[in-house]
């Protein structure tokens, strides 16, 4: 377990650590050529910036502290290990070291490094950092969300009509969501202010948190895609929801984040009338 001192040096260790990182992928961002692999389907792209930086991260942490376990993208996907994050469990950091590689390596000024801890199986730090756009998000359960030291807050949007929706297309390229990704998309330009896809999980998340965007809902993701960015969202006043309308279960990142209760509930009853219409057609 992890008392409040622990939790304490662990976040002023690892937000340490990001800061380093972040050098590493302005390097990635300066260099005309990358070294790009394709770790699966065509869409998952992993570059040496990614394994430098999640590198650095776990060789910093283990260095602390030897006894905290890691669930990380490219040592996931290296060594096919499954990490459970349960009551009982070791603290547990969640990384992804470059989360929208797609736009880091087009250029795209657009991706982030994520970070959480979670500790008998609650999120209690978060971090998320995009340092071309100098942004850096912190979170310590109880104690707010912060957007470079400064505290923010969600938006209180309750209505579709005034909120400003997160919706990534891209991940239609997975078969199995497309027609309901597409259907609800269609559902909410409908009501909403807008649509955006900003090809990155965690910055969405940070965006609702920090009051940019409202709602973003999304599916077939991984756990680093989305803890940092839940926690975030609680400590600015938003809610994270299973896409089901249950709890938000860590290990299982099908999500509703939204800015509001109400925005929420208006959201997943969408999802709701989308897959009820589209299980009927067939």
């Amino acid at each position: 377990m992890c008392d409040d001192g622990e939790i304490k040096t662990a976040f002023e260790v690892v937000l340490e650590l990001v800061k380093q990182c972040n050098e590493i992928v302005l390097e990635g961002y300066r260099t005309a050529s990358k070294r790009v692999e394709v770790k699966g389907k065509h869409w998952d792209l992993v570059t040496e910036y990614d394994q430098r930086v999640e590198d650095v991260l776990i060789a910093g942490i283990r260095a602390r502290f030897p006894h905290h376990k890691f669930c990380a993208e490219e040592l996931a996907s290296a060594t096919g290990e499954q990490v459970t994050i349960g009551d009982a469990g070791a603290p547990t950091w969640i990384i992804d070291p470059i989360d929208g590689t797609v736009n880091f390596v087009r250029g795209i000024q657009f991706t982030c490094i994520s970070v959480a801890l979670a500790v008998a199986g609650e999120l209690k730090i978060g971090i998320i950092s995009n340092p071309a756009g100098n942004e850096l998000y912190t979170a310590v359960k109880g104690q707010g969300a912060f957007r470079n030291g400064v505290r923010i807050k969600t938006r209180n949007s309750e209505q579709l009509k005034d909120a400003l929706i997160g919706h990534e297309f891209s991940i239609g390229s997975y078969e199995p969501i497309r027609e309901a990704l597409f259907e609800r998309g269609k559902r909410f330009i409908i009501e909403c202010l807008g649509l955006r896809a900003f090809g990155s999980a965690a910055l969405s998340l940070a965006y609702i948190a920090s009051g940019q965007i409202d709602a973003y809902s999304i599916q077939f993701l991984k756990p680093w895609d989305i803890a940092a960015g839940a926690l975030l969202i609680m400590e600015a006043g938003g809610t994270v929801q299973s896409i089901t309308g249950g709890k938000y279960d860590i290990m299982k990142p099908d999500i509703i984040a939204a800015c509001s209760e109400a925005l929420g509930q208006r959201v997943l009853q969408i999802i709701r009338e989308v897959d009820r219409d589209l299980q009927a057609s067939k």
